[in-house]
């Protein structure tokens, strides 16, 4: 009896493994062609034009900042150095106990500034307004912590001006063409296109990237735990999002960079401080408005590099991070239920929101039970050690395959990587499994007991080590 069910577990487990090989293989292919379709728009692309162009629509850049001291600087001068003709910067200090507004208040030259708040939308009470004598378009919002990120977003919200409404991490810094390459093709269509994001790549300390050469923008860290990240991030915006993008279901537009149209902002009542994190359920949310109501639309992923965003150094602060992914996966996929499988959602609801349930969150009981059911098989002597590393082999393989076309993905649109990075994130690929997917998997199981326990909190990871400390850019 007990090899019976575990014959037949194996047998389940290898059938999901297999299923979720397609699924990131068809998603692969449509990743290349939205990939090569894009590659080429930008070499076309008039960017000059469109930089001077009195057309272009303007955007407000919201960027919430809670004890970001050590990197607010460097964050704020990457967003006053972004190419676009017309925007505005909103900072929203959300009642941060460093010295965070001092930073700003140095930086930018601040001075008490009467203005306007229109209540859009609900959030904590702001304390002061300032402007920047040195900056025109710049305004720094200070406002009670309420404990969200999606508080801020909303504060912010409240004092844009815009059509098009961009928020921002306060540790992530933007390419000087970030809102270039998102814009052009709102301008192209801004009656469908309602939501937009980018490739985000990560960086040990990515203030480290400023002035770099072009052609030097994409070297990696030197650190092995750095190169996992990247490559999970490579495969995450470049394999999937490009393809769910490309077939009208994907469903999260990043919160390091989001770009969205402020009349659905309003109209969906901003973003719920209520859940663990404001990105992904946003963009769940605006697809169920939009779906329920019959409105054509578009949310979009592009595949260029529009920012860096730092990555934990530390086992624990990844932990930390992940596990709060997995919560507020769960935490929207469950808000959102009765999406699932609804033909009233389109492929959204029949296609994309049940894949994501099945291959991120049931994902890591699943893999724990590949393993465990072929190691129970074989101390029974259902399997040979021989299965065992075939089943191995194969996941090792897989996992391997679809790193190699992100990194492939990736150096198509830019060309910045070097020979001996290409050979290292490949070599790499075989490696992740052994080494860093079980941390993944820990770190998903961990979020799921968060979840079911009830917790909301943002859990923010600890920076990583400066020394010296970030410079403040005049």
């Amino acid at each position: 009896m007990l090899e019976h069910v575990l014959y037949i577990g194996t047998l389940v487990c290898l059938a999901y493994m297999l299923g979720v090989f397609a699924l990131y293989g068809f998603l692969l292919i449509f990743s290349a062609l939205d990939n090569s379709i894009r590659t080429r728009e930008t070499l076309a692309e008039d960017f000059a034009l469109l930089e001077q162009s009195r057309f272009s629509i303007p955007v407000s850049v919201i960027v919430p900042a809670f004890n970001e001291e050590q990197v607010v600087a460097v964050t704020v001068q990457s967003t006053l150095d972004l190419r676009y003709p017309e925007y505005e910067v909103i900072i929203v200090d959300d009642g941060s106990t460093d010295d965070t507004f001092g930073v700003l208040d140095r930086m930018l030259d601040l001075e008490p500034y009467v203005h306007f708040e229109r209540r859009i939308v609900e959030c904590a009470p702001v304390v002061g307004v300032y402007r920047s004598r040195r900056h025109p378009q710049v305004r720094v919002i200070q406002k009670q912590n309420q404990g969200t990120k999606a508080d801020a977003c909303n504060c912010g919200l409240n004092f844009a001006r815009y059509r098009y409404v961009l928020t921002t991490d306060g540790d992530t810094l933007y390419e000087p063409d970030a809102l270039l390459n998102a814009m052009r093709l709102v301008v192209r269509d801004p009656e469908r296109i309602v939501g937009l994001t980018g490739y985000i790549s990560v960086a040990s300390h990515p203030e480290g990237r400023i002035g770099v050469r072009a052609e030097d923008r994409e070297v990696i860290d030197e650190t092995l735990f750095s190169n996992f990240q990247h490559l999970e991030y490579l495969r995450a915006f470049l394999n999937n999002r490009l393809g769910w993008s490309r077939i009208g279901a994907m469903l999260c537009a990043s919160g390091a960079f989001n770009i969205w149209r402020r009349d659905v902002l309003e109209e969906v009542g901003g973003w719920r401080p209520g859940f663990s994190s404001e990105d992904i359920e946003l963009t769940f949310r605006v697809h169920e408005l939009m779906q329920r109501t019959g409105r054509p639309y578009r949310i979009l992923s592009i595949p260029e590099l529009v920012a860096r965003t730092e990555a934990p150094s530390r086992v624990r602060a990844l932990m930390i991070q992940r596990a709060r992914w997995q919560r507020v996966l769960l935490e929207t996929v469950w808000r959102y239920r009765g999406m699932i499988g609804n033909p009233r959602y389109g492929v959204v609801g029949l296609v994309g929101v049940p894949l994501i349930v099945a291959t991120e969150a049931f994902a890591p009981f699943l893999e724990l039970a590949s393993f465990g059911l072929l190691v129970a098989g074989i101390v029974v002597g259902v399997f040979s050690w021989q299965t065992y590393l075939l089943f191995f082999g194969s996941m090792t393989f897989g996992l391997a395959l679809f790193t190699s076309g992100a990194v492939l993905l990736e150096d198509i649109s830019t060309r910045a990587y070097r020979l001996r990075h290409l050979a290292r994130l490949i070599a790499l690929g075989p490696l992740e499994l052994i080494v860093y997917r079980p941390l993944l998997i820990w770190a998903r199981l961990k979020g799921t007991v968060e979840f079911l326990r009830g917790e909301r909190g943002w859990n923010k990871f600890e920076r990583n080590v400066r020394l010296p400390p970030a410079s403040e850019p005049g």
